[in-house]
């Protein structure tokens, strides 16, 4: 009798559920972004396929053409699909609705964004529900010696389960979640505690899914350590590894992890960038955005219409609306057209957050604000000419640029500046150890052709190794890290220069932009090495002479928190 017994509860029907679709608000795309030389999803459907209490896999995703590659990645691995016609907030509807069509009689709730879960821990789970039929779902118990368990986004559960909680989540916020009702309400649903396998717990809370940029740097950086050791990329064995190098958690340690009840929050950023505007406002946009994503779960959408610019955003999971000339600017008293700016969204939720970082060549007319809906934050960046005085906030993310009597003392938005906000991409910022081998005696940023020229023709009359960048390159940082100076006009790069130990010589576009950098260096305490607009070679020999034999000895470090900081109590006054 007790075999026979046994042999129902092993053909009990069990079946995974994968809850993922593409259109995610922080990083779109994530499943079939790669972790190492695989993609997310694979790792995920690899590990699952280990297991030997699962019948079958199955993605639960909606009906949308956004979908379609998943669809088909899923059809060419062997993971059966169901496509939720309904409401893409409603999460627990689609999960039940996918059980009830694949006869699931226990449903394991797989999040797609978790690519780290481990089989035997799963079957574990799945046979201690078959062998408690009291019980309505499966739980981790917490450690001993206060270990955490690791096992994120999976939960066992009978499908009678799935349906009563379907039916009493009755408010959105209980909906769009992974039925957060069965432990609100541990009166109307019975848990059975089990522990897990003793290598799934460790001293220390983190976060595992990936719902963010610096979420999937974080497991490219844990996969390629392993693999660097001769190790495979797997829970148990990335949990040891870890415990002995904890430094690796604050890649995403600062990633805010959403409540069940938070209101979400959009943002629409509008830069310019292209050969003319250059890349530094796009790049330091780009690090803003990605930090309000990860810090503040700020959903990021960038109005740009450079083709780079474009690529460079999306690279990163940035969600971009391409836009058609400037932003709604006037150059010279010629308006470009009425409406705030081309990719500003004319229906729908307006964003809670508009951030302006425009080149010196465009402004925008007067009136400009009252076009804007009343409930955004409006914040410039870079900028303290008359139009901006029409924002909430303007931000100097840097040390330079003098602000006028009226700008000081009149009416207008509050200002910050000063060392504490400049804004290092964190590219920069990983290689400022400076472990890198100085390689390269130039590195040579400049806009105008004659100037590369003449820097080219001294640099190989002196022997020095000299890198000009005639546009823009994905490597920069890395060749800004392998050099001893770096020349440009004066800008964003100036700082990381300083960041990664390359001494900045500056050649100003303008006098004011000479200026500006003469108060750069005399802030900082450091020579001041600018060159004059129109500098000649012997100029240009004794500065760069002057250079090479300066070492960097100052900390740069990265104040986009801090910006970050002021726009949530900005935006937090607005909904006031």
């Amino acid at each position: 009798m007790e075999s026979c017994c046994q042999g129902a509860l092993e053909h009990v029907r069990s079946v995974a559920f994968i809850v993922a679709r593409l259109g995610s608000s922080r990083l779109p795309g994530k499943q079939l972004r790669k972790i190492g030389d695989k993609k997310l999803i694979e790792w995920l459907v690899e590990e699952l396929k280990r297991s030997r209490q699962i019948d079958e896999i199955v993605l639960a995703t909606l009906i949308d053409p956004e979908n379609d590659p998943l669809v088909t990645w899923c059809a060419q691995h062997g993971v059966s699909v169901y496509r939720y016609p309904g409401d893409v907030n409603h999460v627990t509807t689609r999960l039940r609705r996918a059980a009830e069509r694949f006869s699931a009689e226990i449903c394991v709730l797989v999040s797609g964004d978790c690519p780290l879960v481990h089989a035997p821990a799963i079957d574990e789970m799945i046979s201690a529900l078959k062998s408690h039929p009291e019980a309505d779902f499966i739980a981790a118990r917490p450690g001993r010696r206060g270990h955490y368990p690791a096992l994120q986004g999976i939960s066992v559960a009978r499908l009678t389960t799935w349906q009563r909680a379907d039916d009493l989540s009755g408010r959105p916020a209980l909906k769009e979640h992974h039925f957060p009702i069965l432990h609100q309400k541990p009166g109307l649903f019975a848990c059975l505690w089990i522990p897990l396998p003793e290598c799934l717990y460790v001293p220390f809370r983190h976060r595992y899914s990936v719902d963010t940029w610096a979420d999937l740097e974080f497991h490219n950086r844990l996969h390629d350590d392993l693999i660097a050791r001769g190790d495979v990329y797997s829970m148990p064995a990335a949990l040891n590894y870890l415990c002995d190098h904890p430094s690796l958690l604050s890649i995403n340690a600062h990633v805010h992890q959403k409540e069940i009840e938070e209101k979400s929050r959009q943002a629409l950023m509008v830069v310019d960038a292209g050969p003319e505007a250059g890349y530094g406002h796009l790049m330091r946009c780009r690090e803003l955005a990605l930090q309000l994503t990860e810090r503040l779960g700020v959903s990021v959408t960038f109005a740009v219409s450079d083709p780079a610019a474009i690529g460079i955003l999306s690279a990163v999971g940035l969600r971009v609306q391409q836009r058609s000339g400037g932003p709604g600017l006037k150059t010279d008293g010629v308006t470009a057209e009425r409406a705030p700016f081309p990719g500003f969204p004319q229906a729908g939720t307006p964003p809670d957050l508009i951030v302006l970082d425009l080149s010196p060549a465009s402004c925008l007319e007067p009136g400009w604000r009252k076009r804007l809906p009343d409930s955004s934050a409006v914040v410039v960046l870079d900028r303290l000419d008359a139009w901006t005085r029409e924002a909430d906030l303007i931000v100097i993310p840097g040390i330079t640029g003098s602000l006028s009597r009226e700008q000081m003392h009149g009416p207008g938005p509050e200002i910050v500046k000063g060392r504490n906000f400049i804004i290092l991409r964190r590219e920069v910022r990983h290689l400022a150890d400076g472990n890198k081998a100085r390689d390269i005696d130039l590195l040579v940023y400049l806009h105008h052709t004659w100037q590369q020229d003449l820097v080219d023709k001294f640099a190989a009359s002196c022997g020095l190794r000299a890198h000009i960048l005639r546009q823009h390159s994905r490597e920069f940082h890395d060749l800004l890290a392998r050099s001893r100076v770096f020349i440009s006009g004066f800008g964003i790069a100036t700082y990381e220069a300083l960041a990664v130990g390359s001494y900045p010589l500056t050649w100003a576009f303008s006098e004011s932009h000479r200026q500006d950098a003469r108060q750069f260096y005399r802030k900082l305490e450091l020579p001041e090495l600018v060159l004059p607009v129109e500098a000649g070679i012997e100029e240009l020999s004794e500065k760069v002479r002057q250079a090479l034999d300066l070492q960097v000895d100052i900390t740069i470090g990265d104040g986009t928190p801090n910006i970050v900081a002021r726009l949530q109590r900005l935006m937090e006054r607005r909904q006031l």
